[in-house]
């Protein structure tokens, strides 16, 4: 699997270089914060109740950070294909257990601006500061490993691990600092369609988490 998303991921760097003599591709960095979101208990068919976990919660959580690639290409003023790779570490906890995921996650995503006629008239003038607002959904992958403890001994009772898809809905910002620099801002709201990530896994069809992160992307061409 792992060869699976450093051969995706040079398809898509190949794709957006070939590109650049089209729309104006955008390359980034991010980093970013993962949070495991509580769902609250689930009455499961076999009568026992999951105890579902979650982030910054217990002396086993932290704040968890990650690290990712961007690549934007646009399809028009107001649109564009988002493409984003993340890894990291994402801790949780809940009653007598907690749990540590490390997380793979790659996705593909339509995004929408809010820009007005002024931005479309004057985008390439390096002395004008812009904020364009945004949402998006995108698809994607989930590549994850979770190991499950006991709170009371830190003693590791289940390990899971394999790939799972994704969906997510998110807002944000961009800052056009120039023609060349942009600052972008994102919350993304994530369905794992896998009850593993946390790793321990009662077979239920999906686990929810945000990540919310700030990217520093460069546009190539005019």
């Amino acid at each position: 699997m792992k060869k699976t998303f450093i051969l995706c991921l040079a398809m898509l760097c190949k794709y957006a270089v070939e590109a650049q003599s089209k729309p104006p591709v955008r390359i980034g960095i991010e980093a970013a914060h993962l949070f495991d979101l509580y769902e609250g208990e689930t009455q499961l068919d076999n009568g026992y109740t999951d105890i579902d976990l979650r982030g910054i919660n217990g002396t086993n959580t932290k704040i968890d950070l990650a690290v990712g690639v961007n690549i934007e290409i646009p399809v028009g003023l107001q649109s564009s294909l988002f493409i984003s790779f993340t890894k990291g570490e994402m801790t949780s906890e809940k009653e007598n257990q907690y749990a540590k995921s490390y997380i793979n996650l790659l996705g593909f995503h339509y995004r929408k601006y809010f820009v007005n006629r002024k931005y479309i008239n004057n985008r390439l003038n390096p002395n004008v500061f812009y904020a364009r607002p945004f949402y998006q959904g995108g698809i994607g992958l989930n590549n994850f490993a979770g190991e499950r403890y006991f709170t009371l001994d830190q003693g590791l009772f289940s390990i899971t691990e394999g790939t799972c898809a994704t969906t997510s809905v998110a807002l944000g910002c961009v800052f056009e600092f120039g023609p060349r620099i942009q600052l972008l801002a994102s919350t993304d709201f994530i369905v794992n369609f896998s009850d593993a990530i946390d790793g321990y896994d009662n077979e239920k069809k999906s686990d929810l988490m945000q990540k919310t992160g700030l990217s520093l992307l460069y546009r190539f061409a005019n």
